[in-house]
Order: C-alpha cells, then sequence, then structure tokens
C-alpha cells in the first residue's frame, strides 16, 4: 500500500466532487462503489490485508473524478484523474485512481487499486449487481466495435481473476456478502 499521507478525508472528497462538477449519477455511482469497496477493504483486513481505510475511501470517492469532462473530451478519465489528484498533491491514491478501468496484476496479494476496481466493475450506476450484469451493461453501452468487445472481455476476465483473490482472502460469511452480493 502507498504511504498514508496526504489522503483527503471524506468531507475533501466531496468538495473536490462538487469543484470538478461531477455530474449527479456519477456522483451516485462514486458514493456506492466507495461503501462497497470499504466493506470490501473491512473484510479483506479481518481476513490479513492491511488496506488503509481512508486511503480506500478517498480513492473509491474520488476514481471518477473527471469522468465528467471525459464524456465531452473523450479522454482517459483513470489516467487525467490520477494526473489532477498528483497536481493536488495526493498522490497516495492517485495510482488506485489510474487502475480503476484496468488494474495492473501484481500477482499474488490483492492490491488497492484492483480492490477499487473490483468493486468499481460491480457497480452499475448506484446499485451493487453482480459481474455478469455489470459487464452485460457495458457489452451494451460500449461495445461498438470488435476492439471494445475485447477490451471489455479482458476487463471482465480481470475482474473475475480479482474477485478470486478475494474469495481466497475472505472467510466464509464475509465471502458470502461481498462476493456474491447481487
Amino acid at each position: 500500500m502507498t504511504a498514508h499521507t496526504n489522503i483527503p478525508a471524506r468531507d475533501e472528497c466531496l468538495r473536490l466532487m462538487e469543484a470538478h462538477a461531477m455530474l449527479p449519477h456519477i456522483r451516485a455511482h462514486s458514493i456506492t462503489v466507495c461503501r462497497f469497496a470499504v466493506a470490501i477493504a473491512q473484510a479483506a483486513n479481518e481476513g490479513g490485508c492491511d488496506f488503509h481505510l481512508p486511503a480506500i475511501e478517498a480513492a473509491a470517492l474520488l476514481h471518477d473524478i473527471t469522468k465528467t469532462r471525459s464524456l465531452e473530451t473523450g479522454e482517459n478519465h483513470a489516467r487525467t484523474g490520477a494526473d489532477l489528484l498528483r497536481e493536488l498533491g495526493y498522490g497516495a491514491i492517485a495510482g488506485m485512481v489510474e487502475e480503476h478501468v484496468t488494474p495492473t496484476d501484481h500477482g499474488g496479494d490483492l492490491t488497492a487499486g484492483e480492490l477499487i476496481s473490483y468493486a468499481d466493475k460491480r457497480v452499475l450506476h448506484d446499485r451493487i449487481v453482480s459481474i455478469d450484469e455489470r459487464f452485460d451493461y457495458l457489452y451494451e453501452r460500449y461495445g461498438r466495435d470488435e476492439h471494445a468487445v475485447q477490451r471489455i472481455g479482458r476487463a471482465r476476465i480481470r475482474t473475475q481473476e480479482i474477485e478470486d483473490k478475494l474469495r481466497a482472502r475472505l472467510n466464509g460469511s464475509a465471502r458470502a456478502i461481498i462476493c456474491d452480493f447481487t
């Protein structure tokens, strides 16, 4: 995990969401991703992980900080969001934001970036859904050409790999609540 310095508190995250004109539906999505990510991190910590919950909360709230403007510009919102957070001095969470669309496979242990990505991929609008439901939506919404379909397919596989890591880390009741929740 990155250093636990200079992580924006929840109030600051909400202020940043407002300052960067996050659309209401993206804000609602981010708040749900946050609730889910923190629940996953708490359960994973009980299973032996060491996630810093304030960092998970901030990264989840801000993972789509530049999504609104990307709808007009077509920019990679994961990259521009991470760049913005670094400029603001929040480098400790920038990497998690950068990885939320395409998390790097670091092998072995579950990373904070994977956790944020997984939570994001399980939230459709502002509802926690199954992986299948979320990816059915992504194929329908963004699967405009073969390249997009392949990219979404790789993300689906990667999300399942992260869930498999979670299943291995969590105890039975937490696994049922977190991984099988729909």
